[in-house]
């Protein structure tokens, strides 16, 4: 038996897929995260009491808001279920039960993305300011995001990065990170920059607008499944017009097979219908596919899936532009690590948490326009 492996209840294990924080290594009292197999979800470690106690009350603050706005915020952030108690290696531990963001995917790539130049809480003491203030320095002090940990699948295979290769990026490190992360090294998928925009374009218009929270040490989790990205997206390019002229290289989803010039149309005869625009909250979509099979009264189905419901629409915008979102299933980012969320002074802005949410955007821009 592997020592690094607790003596852990039936049914849990250890999170193979964790990318940052603890873990579990040699020293026992070291609690990394769990999973319950039995149910599909996660389970956090509670962590120092008056931490764990501070995320605790985040949670069910929001399950138990009437505020339409902070409302807003639970499309933002996994799903909590309860707190519980377990035993491993013999002692008890307290637990967050979490919504697992990446149950069914296969393959999945996962990045861990501390936001904020400043992460350390209003009641560190002078030590703990200073030992925040110099890690990961070289690019949180000037993009206001670091890198504490990712996974990746290629086309050559699995890599996985911790926190010690996170310290040693600086800006442009940060950015070629996220391009090997992204599968993006010679070409870029549209589509699933895309989806990380639009998700990403949600939550900034959240911060933009409230002032209830201060967000320090938290982090953005992006997931994406490497199998269904290669499944779902097939690229044409280098076809010639009877005039001579190239096309521009143009990205279509095989799991729709609709086009951005089609699934403008879907957009336009949803509106004709309807009248407005139909936002679903994420990871509650309808899959374009199924909005598509009902649209063009296609016998053929997706993963043995026949749908039932009537069609509505699945595109969403990005800069104003009609995009698919049948990715959205298969890609998500959520806000993680409340431990540290403080009220907001002087009724304010998170301006700290929002430059490095507009660092990480612009960055993601910018492989759309190379």
């Amino acid at each position: 038996m592997n020592q690094n492996q607790p003596q852990l209840p039936k049914g849990i294990c250890v999170l193979e897929t964790q990318v940052a924080g603890h873990l579990f290594t040699n020293n026992t009292a070291a609690l990394g995260m769990l999973k319950d197999e039995t149910i599909g979800c996660v389970l956090k470690p509670f962590g120092k009491p008056e931490c764990g106690a501070r995320e605790l009350s985040f949670y069910e603050n929001l399950q138990q808001t009437n505020d339409p706005l902070l409302k807003q915020l639970q499309n933002f952030i996994p799903k909590f279920y309860k707190k519980i108690r377990l035993e491993v290696n013999g002692k008890e531990h307290t637990f967050f039960q979490l919504e697992d963001l990446t149950h069914g995917m296969q393959r999945p790539c996962i990045m861990d993305i501390k936001v904020g130049k400043r992460t350390w809480d209003p009641l560190a003491s002078p030590h703990k300011c200073k030992v925040e203030e110099e890690k990961y320095a070289r690019c949180k002090q000037v993009l206001g995001i670091c890198l504490p940990g990712f996974q990746v699948y290629t086309a050559e295979g699995y890599q996985k990065y911790d926190r010690d290769y996170g310290k040693k990026l600086d800006a442009d490190g940060l950015r070629a990170a996220l391009r090997m992360f992204l599968n993006a090294q010679e070409r870029v998928c549209e589509a699933l920059i895309e989806e990380l925009l639009r998700q990403l374009y949600d939550i900034r218009e959240w911060f933009r607008e409230q002032k209830y929270f201060h967000f320090y040490a938290s982090s953005l989790l992006i997931a994406y499944d490497f199998v269904a990205l290669q499944k779902r997206l097939q690229t044409t390019t280098g076809t010639t017009t009877t005039n001579g002229q190239q096309l521009q290289q143009r990205e279509k989803c095989t799991a729709c097979q609709k086009s951005k010039q089609q699934q403008q149309q879907l957009q336009n005869h949803q509106q004709q219908h309807d009248g407005h625009h139909h936002h679903i909250p994420n990871g509650n979509s309808l899959h374009i596919c199924e909005v598509a099979d009902n649209y063009d009264n296609d016998d053929d189905d997706v993963d043995g899936y026949h749908p039932s419901a009537p069609p509505r629409l699945a595109t969403k915008e990005v800069n104003n532009q009609c995009c698919c979102t049948c990715l959205e299933r298969y890609v998500k980012v959520k806000m993680i690590d409340f431990a540290h969320v403080f009220p907001a002074t002087n009724n304010s802005l998170d301006m700290n948490y929002l430059f490095g949410l507009e660092s990480l955007i612009a960055i993601l821009e910018d492989m759309l326009q190379r």
